[in-house]
């Protein structure tokens, strides 16, 4: 009897404690020998550190009433029921939180949602159209582009920047749109701020990155995005596209 007390005192002794969840782990706490240890990359680090600064970014700019610590360490749908902490350090579900963030989609999404707004839409894999030549598909042609429609008919990417002084003090703000033509854009993007202020939009077709304004207000993540629309604003990551980024400083 005694010895198989010693060795049941034994193997409990060589067990650890149940891997707690991340909202019971405080950060500001001693390292312990049974902490989990999670081996990534430094790129994945740098994924985390991404996502982590966008989320606090985010919610900062929108008064967005929630601790961003606390979004990163809760399960999401958008992470397939893992928490950010643990989806994002892999590339996937790292685009998905970036682009979740940089268009304010809520605080959660559905997966498939965002994935087909991060389609590769690889033009060189694309067949040439029965019919057409590959010099028309290729968008050598005058008639069409190369998805074979009409290019009048092509969607293009619009952004503007607005410096407005309010009561409650000045706003700056960036705004994105695929639309057909400046006069549809003008349209929705006057519909969004009020006709009143419609002088102080500057419109352009594009996007400068290289704008202070484009600097000051679009993450590099965003950014990104949107030189690949401006590039191709009839692929499936420009469909529907409407990107609001706002900043304000109180008088």
């Amino acid at each position: 009897m005694k010895m198989q007390i010693n060795a049941i005192s034994r193997a409990t002794a060589t067990m650890s404690k149940p891997t707690l969840p991340p909202f019971l782990i405080d950060p500001l706490d001693l390292d312990e020998p049974d902490d989990e240890v999670v081996v990534t990359t430094r790129r994945g680090l740098i994924r985390l550190a991404l996502v982590a600064a966008d989320t606090a970014s985010r919610f900062e700019r929108e008064a967005v009433g929630h601790d961003p610590v606390a979004w990163m360490i809760a399960p999401r749908a958008l992470f397939d029921g893992r928490s950010a902490i643990d989806a994002c350090l892999s590339r996937e579900e790292c685009l998905r939180a970036v682009l979740l963030h940089g268009l304010s989609i809520g605080l959660d999404a559905d997966p498939m949602t965002l994935d087909a707004l991060m389609a590769d839409d690889d033009d060189a894999d694309d067949p040439v159209p029965s019919g057409r030549s590959a010099a028309a598909y290729d968008g050598d042609g005058d008639d069409v582009d190369r998805r074979g429609r009409p290019q009048g008919e092509r969607p293009r990417l619009w952004t503007s920047f607005l410096v407005d002084q309010r009561a409650g003090g000045m706003i700056q703000a960036f705004d994105a749109v695929v639309a057909a033509d400046r006069a549809e854009a003008e349209t929705r993007l006057r519909a969004r701020h009020g006709s009143a202020i419609a002088d102080a939009i500057e419109i352009s077709e594009g996007f400068d990155p290289n704008t202070p304004m484009a600097e000051a207000l679009v993450s590099p993540a965003v950014a990104d995005m949107l030189a690949q629309v401006a590039a191709d604003p009839g692929s499936p990551l420009a469909a529907g596209l409407s990107v609001y980024i706002e900043q304000r400083f109180a008088s």
